[in-house]
């Protein structure tokens, strides 16, 4: 199999932020491009993910004049990265959020999201009519999600941070072999599989062992056109649970791609049409 070229990705990151207080203690790198046009986008990475990671979409998107705002996770890419486990609680990230969504809300907003980023993205929109009354989210576009928590790595998240690290290799092929679809292109999968060695396990743990994934009967109050979409390959967020997820939210729309967990790196185009269906229908 070809090893990537390192040239071809020599112009990345696309997608590039600032680090913005966005709560007390809680600095974030936050990438914001300013459309011309009335909605603003809200793009949410996964767990071990970065804001790049949604540069194809940010590319199309941008030039439709859509307001952008991407942002990396606490622990992950250019945003800070604190050792307490207790920073990774799914109530802070879900705060994290939800500051994000006030500082730059537009008079229509349309969330995306991917993997572990749709658990909190379903667990932000549930606590938006509580905490943030005034602020709308018109509908929202779920790439890799479930209806579940998604299992981690079993037993193996009890270890010991120093024996995780020993364990690593093992552990980023089983992601790999998991993560991508068969016939992904390699270039791409090595370019990405570059960027995740330099995540820390720890932080990894943290967000597993914190995770609280929205409860299956409270999805019943979110009631924004949410569309899902899985891949037919994915290892870590089975299709399966991407329809059962679709089942119980009451205005769903649901597909399956031909990829892997990366849906908007392998298969940018669809992801687009995609997210357009959904601003159609919003």
């Amino acid at each position: 199999m070809p090893k990537a070229d390192p040239n071809r990705f020599a112009h990345l990151p696309l997608v590039r932020g600032q680090l913005i207080d966005v709560r007390p203690g809680r600095r974030l790198s936050v990438a914001v491009h300013q459309g011309n046009r009335d909605t603003v986008v809200f793009l949410g990475h996964g767990s071990g993910g970065n804001k790049d990671q949604w540069r194809e979409l940010w590319r199309n998107l941008s030039e439709q004049g859509y307001t952008l705002v991407a942002w990396d996770l606490l622990g992950h890419g250019d945003s800070d990265k604190p050792r307490d486990a207790s920073a990774y609680a799914w109530d802070e990230l879900v705060a994290d959020n939800l500051a994000v969504l006030k500082r730059y809300a537009g008079p229509r907003n349309l969330y995306v999201a991917h993997s572990y980023g749709t658990g909190l993205a379903m667990s932000t929109l549930l606590a938006l009519p509580r905490q943030q009354p005034a602020l709308r989210i018109d509908g929202a576009l779920l790439l890799g999600s479930v209806l579940h928590r998604p299992v981690g790595t079993g037993g193996l998240l009890s270890l010991p941070n120093w024996l995780l690290t020993l364990l690593r290799p093992i552990l980023a092929k089983d992601f790999r072999a998991r993560a991508w679809h068969p016939e992904a292109d390699p270039a791409l999968v090595d370019y990405e599989d570059g960027l995740a060695q330099r995540n820390r396990l720890d932080v990894f743990k943290a967000l597993m062992n914190n995770a609280q994934w929205p409860d299956a009967q409270a999805l019943a109050g979110l009631d924004v056109p949410v569309y899902v979409v899985s891949g037919e390959t994915d290892g870590l967020t089975p299709a399966s649970g991407g329809e059962a997820l679709a089942r119980h939210l009451p205005n769903a729309h649901y597909q399956v791609l031909p990829c892997g967990h990366q849906l908007m790196l392998e298969r940018p185009e669809q992801v687009l049409q995609a997210f357009e269906r959904l601003a159609a229908h919003c």
